[in-house]
């Protein structure tokens, strides 16, 4: 049996249902929460259920010919774009929509370097805005409503985003807009100021446990292990649970092993290694993996890969500020790293590591602006090694060691 529904979250589904009802739908909805929370499938969910044609007949096992195309992208009322390349092909957007299919949190590749454009005045491309405004204009032609979806709406550049200022102002009849976003101060205050706004939280860790085991098809344990470290970022736990990323987490925590150790040599190698689009050479790959398979060739993938491990080394930088902290109550995110990042947290400072955090977190916002990966993880990777190694100076001293 295919997908029966999107996997939204239920509580906002009921406050949107609940605008419904009291016809309040024409402001357009800003839904802003953390990366991975459920709003696009919240957004896509709703749509489904609005423009659903048997209410009170449609649902698991049975579903209605508007709610069969609304789950399969085929829906001529509901409409998503997203961050895409301006060359971007039909056939590109479909992979897109049946990427979706197979997987209700997939996110593309380049969605992270790319933005929401305006589009061209007399041939404007499918995922542009002017496309979506052109979209909107016309009257629903199956269901009751047009509904527009923008995913990571923080990304539409300047002209895009003027461009549909007066759309969200004034909205047709019988529309309903979504902008979904992780980042309001990267947005115009003329376009927060026409949408209502709705907060999503991160996932509760049950809840996204349970979500794993059902999407990703695994066992409970390797859910549990998956959530925990994902932090209730559903978008990161299944990509967690892939061969592809397996790898990658090993990596990262090479490197944090490398970096407290103070290896030089290693984290450099790893600079030009993904400045290369390559991965660890020191990496045990699994079974159905290859290294040739995980070859980045595109720019946009190499980029994908270093903000993937910055996030990763994120994780265990915050693992270990939360063995500090937590003593005894600490749960850690990745088990097969816990000895490695109490031993790290035994002689580091929680403000160095917080200061840690920061500089990562900016070096993944460097090399999404476009700057030289290479040269952006060797200079982050030796601040790194330059703190813990003052950090295990500092504790040496005060052991007498």
């Amino acid at each position: 049996m295919g997908r029966q529904a999107f996997r939204g979250r239920e509580a906002v589904l009921d406050k949107l249902q609940n605008f419904a009802r009291a016809g309040k739908l024409g402001q357009p909805f800003l839904l802003v929460g953390p990366e991975g929370a459920g709003k696009e499938n919240t957004a896509l969910e709703f749509a489904r259920r609005l423009n659903c044609a048997e209410p009170d007949t449609c649902g698991p096992g049975r579903l209605c010919e508007s709610c069969v195309k609304a789950l399969s992208f085929q829906h001529p009322d509901i409409r998503w774009i997203g961050p895409a390349a301006a060359t971007i092909t039909e056939a590109e957007i479909l992979k897109i929509y049946q990427a979706k299919i197979d997987n209700p949190f997939f996110q593309s590749p380049g969605s992270a370097t790319s933005f929401v454009s305006i589009g061209d005045p007399e041939h404007p491309g499918p995922m542009t805005l002017r496309s979506l405004i052109h979209f909107l204009r016309k009257r629903a032609f199956q269901g009751r409503y047009k509904v527009a979806i923008v995913a990571d709406s923080q990304r539409m550049n300047l002209s895009a985003a003027n461009a549909f200022l007066k759309t969200l102002e004034e909205p047709p009849e019988n529309t309903v807009i979504f902008l979904l976003t992780t980042n309001t101060t990267a947005m115009l205050p003329t376009i927060l100021s026409r949408c209502q706004k709705v907060r999503f939280e991160p996932w509760p860790e049950a809840e996204l446990v349970e979500l794993l085991v059902e999407i990703g098809h695994v066992n409970e344990a390797e859910a549990a292990e998956a959530a925990r470290t994902a932090d209730g970022n559903a978008r990161r736990g299944l990509t967690l649970l892939t061969p592809k990323a397996r790898v990658m987490t090993a990596w990262a925590v090479q490197l944090f092993d490398w970096i407290h150790r103070r290896d030089r040599a290693q984290v450099a190698i790893s600079a030009d290694e993904l400045h290369r689009g390559q991965v660890s050479h020191t990496t045990v790959l699994p079974p159905d993996v290859t290294s040739k398979n995980l070859e980045a060739k595109e720019s946009s993938h190499r980029r994908d890969r270093a903000i993937q491990l910055c996030e990763l080394l994120n994780l265990l930088y915050s693992d270990a500020v939360n063995c500090r902290e937590l003593g005894d109550q600490w749960r850690p995110r990745f088990g097969s790293a816990a000895q490695l990042v109490a031993q790290a947290a035994a002689v580091r400072h929680t403000d160095t590591l917080l200061e840690d955090m920061a500089a990562i977190e900016a070096s993944g916002r460097e090399i999404d602006r476009n700057l030289n990966i290479g040269l952006a993880m060797a200079v982050l990777f030796e601040g790194l090694i330059d703190h813990a190694e003052r950090d295990q100076a500092t504790a040496g001293a005060q052991t007498g060691t």
